[in-house]
């Protein structure tokens, strides 16, 4: 099936399935770019260098070891290193190792949290006018089903 007349037809996929698939990439693609556009501008701040101060505002003393932080990230540990080593020469993150241990936090510093404090305003505020404020309360809760049963492994229903 083609999902736009002059397209070739993509045999792996309904005309469905297509669709609902390409949606969630040209969405995520769309509010991202936006939302990272908005915090550059206002604080000076990527997505993923606020995601990487969210995570760690939501952990107990705002630390959590760099392992546990790339997966709740999803990057490598890799890009962590990368992305940690920008905000810690902000004095947004500090890097904290436990005596004795081999293993690394990180740690959200008290400008990290006032920054963060000021970019969760912008950042909430894209969500809702990009996404949650265009739906119903009822389509928000199929959406939150349906974007936890894709979370979780499993098989397909149908």
């Amino acid at each position: 099936m083609s999902a736009t007349p002059g397209e070739r037809p993509v045999p792996h996929l309904s005309e469905d399935e297509l669709l609902a698939w390409r949606g969630l990439l040209e969405l995520e693609a769309r509010v991202l770019g936006v939302l990272d556009a908005e915090l550059r501008e206002d604080h000076d701040l990527s997505v993923a260098e606020f995601d990487t101060l969210y995570q760690l505002w939501l952990q107990p003393g705002g630390r959590c070891r760099m392992k546990d932080l790339a997966d709740k990230l999803l990057v490598t540990r890799g890009g962590l290193t990368k992305l940690i080593t920008r905000l810690r020469s902000r004095g947004l993150v500090a890097r904290v190792s436990q005596p004795g241990q081999q293993a690394v936090d990180a740690q959200l510093t008290e400008a990290g949290e006032e920054l963060l404090a000021k970019a969760m305003d912008t950042h909430f505020d894209g969500v809702r006018r990009l996404v949650t404020s265009r739906l119903s309360p009822a389509e928000l809760r199929t959406l939150r089903t349906i974007t936890q049963r894709l979370r979780e492994p499993g098989t397909p229903t149908g």
